[in-house]
């Protein structure tokens, strides 16, 4: 991957990215104040911050992309989903946003908000992932000193979208998104590394040129274990459960020791970066990347 695309600046390693979210509490934000500067410290290519629709929480968004951006070095990336929102409202959240002087964007449709599932008539009218990424890119245009410097992302999903029609369908919409203005990925969690690499393979060969960044997190516990099953749609390996469960539930130099070889064999497969997923905590994702001898 070029890393210009994300950097402005040429790669001399194989890179990182994180993801943070907001915090839901005072004590929480402490802490996550102190993981933002671990983090940031070690030259990550970006720091995305999850998207919480409605109201507070997504102040709270937009407070922890403008902590990145005055406090630390690191390159703020905003969620934004369009779940129950109308597009004049995604309007006028992504020029909010740029107003902030955030100009990099994961362009994500969102889930139903609890209560609600697909046959909802607010989740079922709400804008896709592609008409999100065609806004982003008109309100850049309205803004030609925007369109430079900033950067879309949007999700793949290796082991198919929820509502997937299958492989095949999902890579017709990654190129959709790119054709509208995408110019990189970052995938759902997943546990092996022929699913992304296969994924990647079958994207490329349809013609998808941009770099697809391989989404991984190192589980801290049997409940988040259970947690990253069902976000890739794949059943956690037999023995990192079970040795979990022996465990006592709670065993983060396990999930940091999956993650490092699941790595391992991403960058070795061709994968441009790795994007940990932190869980607001910063020492099992820099464990890894230590062990990965990507710290400087």
């Amino acid at each position: 991957m070029n890393a210009t695309l994300l950097t402005g600046s040429a790669p001399t390693r194989a890179r990182f990215s994180f993801e943070v979210f907001p915090a839901r509490s005072g004590a929480a934000a402490l802490a996550l104040g102190n993981s933002v500067q671990h983090l940031s410290a070690v030259g990550p290519d970006f720091i995305s911050v999850t998207y919480g629709a409605n109201g507070s929480h997504r102040d709270a968004s937009l407070d922890l992309l403008a902590y990145l951006r005055d406090h630390t070095e690191a390159l703020p990336l905003a969620h934004l989903t369009t779940v129950g929102e109308s597009s004049e409202v995604v309007r006028e959240t992504i020029h909010r946003v740029m107003d902030a002087g955030i100009h990099d964007f994961l362009a994500l449709r969102g889930d139903p908000p609890r209560g609600l599932d697909e046959t909802s008539p607010e989740v079922a009218g709400s804008l896709s992932a592609l008409e999100l990424t065609e806004l982003i890119a008109e309100a850049r245009a309205e803004r030609p000193a925007f369109t430079s410097v900033g950067r879309t992302a949007v999700a793949a999903y290796p082991n198919g979208h929820p509502l997937s029609r299958g492989q095949s369908a999902d890579i017709d919409w990654l190129l959709a998104k790119e054709a509208a203005g995408a110019q990189f990925a970052i995938t759902q969690l997943f546990f092996l590394a022929e699913e992304y690499l296969g994924f990647v393979d079958a994207a490329r060969s349809a013609g998808l040129k941009m770099p697809i960044l391989p989404g991984l997190m190192p589980v801290s516990t049997s409940g988040q274990l259970r947690k990253v099953a069902s976000l890739a749609g794949r059943p956690a390996p037999v023995s990192l459960e079970r040795a979990m469960e022996a465990a006592g539930g709670f065993a983060p130099e396990l999930g940091v020791e999956h993650t490092i070889s699941l790595a391992r064999e991403l960058l070795a497969g061709g994968a441009p970066s790795i994007h940990l997923y932190t869980f607001n905590r910063h020492e099992q994702v820099l464990a890894v990347l230590e062990e990965l001898d990507l710290l400087v």
